[in-house]
């Protein structure tokens, strides 16, 4: 039986020939040179995270500015109110890469935010496997910043293990990447931000050039859509859930009520948080007639503890 990655593989084949024109464009917006500042005083990091990983990162980048006696205000998205965002000197986001994207629920996010004119603006993801179009989706991300004012200074790409859920999590890019991160991943995350800093202070901007592939097109399918439709159950057991209230909080639609066992199908984006951040193992997800687990029971069943960087050990 194909696993979850295949089927919509197979899926998006279909539509390649319509999606050539889309992947052969090429794209860039020339950043505005005038600076709000070369020497930044309060930063914001803003993350989405569904398992960790980005929100790792984005603490990493953090803990590096502090040492720099720079002021940070690590945030989520959805605890942050958009209206603070002009009174920062340096904005971060950071974000997993969904579907060879950015995720919907960021990309309208930041796409209300105020004007930030003037602003330094950098942006990283998160990613599971090198075909995730991680490139583009970071471009993304500083597009929509772009477009609110905010001057490019980085964007970066950082790979994990992947938390994207199968029957088994057994494929090959599943095992390629369960060392991730490591020493590498977070000398790669210091090297991005001393390099946006160094360019802010020489008044550098970057541009925002969209790599040309296949990969590129692929979003303009209904990949989304058709995950859902392969999903032949998603609900929660009520004799697991343990009342944590996680899988609400992790899901950036509130699509999930685990208290009455319900999600809300329409509004579900298909990410798996809710799966991937049960503690108990409650929701309930089969995909085509195989149940799925979630993201702590692999890291259990297969021994697995993520690395942690060593600024965490001293940075607050």
């Amino acid at each position: 039986m194909d696993t979850r990655r295949d089927f919509i593989k197979k899926s998006a084949i279909i539509g390649t020939a319509l999606c050539l024109p889309v992947s052969l464009t090429r794209q860039s917006i020339a950043a505005c040179p005038d600076l709000k500042t070369h020497s930044p005083k309060k930063v914001l990091i803003l993350w989405y995270s569904q398992t960790g990983n980005t929100q790792r990162y984005a603490r990493l980048v953090g803990c590096i500015l502090k040492s720099k006696n720079i002021a940070v205000d690590e945030l989520e998205f959805q605890e942050t109110d958009k209206k603070i965002l002009p009174d920062y000197d340096f904005i971060i986001v950071g974000s997993p890469v969904f579907y060879y994207d950015t995720p919907d629920n960021v990309i309208d996010w930041l796409g209300k935010i105020p004007s930030i004119k003037g602003t330094p603006v950098a942006a990283f993801v998160s990613f599971g496997g090198p075909e995730g179009n991680q490139h583009n989706a970071s471009c993304h991300i500083l597009k929509i910043l772009a477009s609110k004012g905010g001057v490019p200074v980085g964007r970066d790409a950082f790979r994990n293990i992947p938390s994207y859920p199968t029957p088994k999590w057994d494929s090959a890019n599943q095992k390629s990447g369960q060392h991730l991160p490591n020493a590498a991943t977070f000398d790669q995350i210091r090297r991005f931000t001393a390099d946006t800093l160094t360019r802010i202070s020489r008044g550098e901007t970057i541009s925002i050039s969209y790599e040309i592939a296949l990969r590129e097109g692929l979003r303009a399918l209904p990949l989304i859509w058709l995950n859902k439709k392969a999903m032949n159950k998603h609900t929660v057991d009520a004799s697991k859930c343990i009342g944590c209230g996680t899988c609400v909080r992790k899901c950036p639609t509130k699509a999930i009520n685990p208290f009455k066992q319900a999600v809300d199908r329409d509004k579900c984006l298909a990410c798996f948080g809710c799966l991937n951040n049960c503690p108990a193992d409650a929701v309930v997800m089969e995909y085509r007639g195989q149940r799925l687990y979630g993201f702590p029971e692999y890291l259990k069943r297969n021994n697995i503890t993520i690395m942690e960087p060593p600024e965490f050990k001293t940075c607050t």
